[in-house]
């Protein structure tokens, strides 16, 4: 297990490469919301592996804060059971059974559905084309197997669907599922990502195309098939 603060994790981006100056997008700006904002989105990002240990004053000094708001910051992750304690009261990033894991993709598959349920009926051309703009670049980034990029602009994509639908409290729900499964991802990077025959068999744009065609039915199955997807990619990486 690691003893040292935040590394770039194989193949991606330190935490300041992923996070940059952003803060959480609800604009709170107290120094735990900020260390809250930038760890979680490490682990978002993939830049942390499952098991690896976050020492307190390291990582304080690494994001420019005191010791105490990141060890609020860290406490409030740890109750969101994205990262555990160690025997030692360190944090660590919260590692996964397949059967939590059956149970995460499981919500996941739930939430992903409804957010695209409810953006159907309101969404308009240009917030679809919007969309579809993050989309190509998403793919593009998959079919090079740039996986932290692509899991960064794959975010982008369900929380820009879940803005179409006005789908607040689904995102946040979203977002804390996410940082359970980015540490799961980084086990992917030394691999390429599995190839479609057609990009356009990709369940992003058959969610595209069901909101064009105000087709809630589809938006739900393409949903699903996205989130099916995922755990086909990850679930390899867990121990039995």
């Amino acid at each position: 297990m690691s003893g040292s603060s935040l590394p770039a994790a194989a193949g991606g981006p330190g935490l300041l490469d992923v996070v940059g100056t952003m803060l959480d997008e609800g604009g709170r700006d107290s120094l735990s919301q900020r260390a809250y904002a930038q760890i979680s989105r490490a682990l978002i990002g993939s830049a942390l592996r499952p098991g690896h240990r976050l020492i307190l004053r390291p990582l304080a000094a690494e994001l420019g804060l005191s010791p105490t708001p990141v060890r609020e910051a860290l406490l409030r992750l740890v109750s969101e059971q994205a990262l555990s304690l160690d025997d030692r009261g360190s944090a660590v990033v919260a590692t996964m059974d397949r059967a939590g894991f059956r149970e995460l993709i499981e919500m996941r598959g739930d939430l992903e559905a409804r957010a695209a349920e409810r953006a159907v009926p309101v969404a308009t051309p240009a917030q679809i084309d919007e969309l579809e703009r993050i989309n190509d670049g998403c793919l593009e980034l998959y079919g090079r197997s740039e996986h932290a990029a692509y899991l960064e602009a794959n975010a982008m994509f369900h929380r820009w669907l879940c803005r179409i639908g006005g789908s607040t409290m689904t995102l946040r729900m979203l977002e804390g599922l996410w940082m359970r499964l980015g540490p799961i991802y980084v086990l992917c990077f030394d691999r390429a990502l599995p190839l479609f025959q057609s990009l356009d068999e990709h369940p992003h744009r058959q969610l595209i195309a069901a909101l064009r065609a105000r087709d809630i039915a589809a938006a739900r199955a393409a949903a699903l098939l996205d989130v099916a997807q995922v755990a086909i990619l990850l679930q390899p990486n867990l121990p039995n």
